[in-house]
């Protein structure tokens, strides 16, 4: 089985949707600290543009659900936007005017179009920080890897990190 939770509207094939909201994508309504499957049941679990939704005191939790749901070996793949990257690109910005909200302001805040308090971002994360929490959850293995969604943050704000279930 593999789980893409904060599925919202986007249905990747060969993946189960999980959405704390009843969305299209969604074919589990659960919390993401809280999924109604057996332990030790899923082989990889995406989460692509969620993290930085939760509040820095969720994550633990978060991250305990979804190293009790992997399997031993199990893959976690995590995008999301890097604070470094949107950093510099918030100093560039006001520098040379460059840079659009999605690639600053969006980063750090979310996407305010939808009025959606679901979308709010809570927390930023860059590569180090994300390893180091990962690592403290018994993940192992941390690889930053090229992103594969949200083409406008793909080569200047976003970073994918894959990690194993130890």
């Amino acid at each position: 089985m593999r789980l893409n939770i904060g599925a919202g509207n986007k249905r990747i094939e060969g993946y189960t949707g999980v959405d704390a909201v009843a969305r299209p994508a969604a074919d589990i309504v659960a919390n993401a600290d809280a999924i109604p499957l057996p332990d030790a049941s899923v082989d990889e679990i995406m989460a692509i543009h969620l993290f930085e939704h939760f509040y820095r005191w969720q994550c633990d939790d978060v991250l305990r659900e979804w190293h009790r749901l992997l399997k031993v070996g199990g893959l976690l793949v995590l995008e999301m936007p890097d604070l470094m990257k949107t950093c510099r690109n918030v100093v560039e910005g006001a520098r040379s005017g460059k840079h659009p909200d999605q690639l600053t302001m969006w980063s750090l805040y979310g996407d305010p179009r939808d009025k959606d308090q679901y979308m709010t971002h809570r927390w930023a994360w860059h590569p180090a920080s994300l390893s180091a929490l990962l690592a403290e959850h018994g993940f192992t293995g941390m690889q930053e890897r090229p992103t594969q969604f949200h083409r406008a943050g793909r080569d200047f704000r976003d970073f994918r990190m894959e990690a194993r279930k130890a």
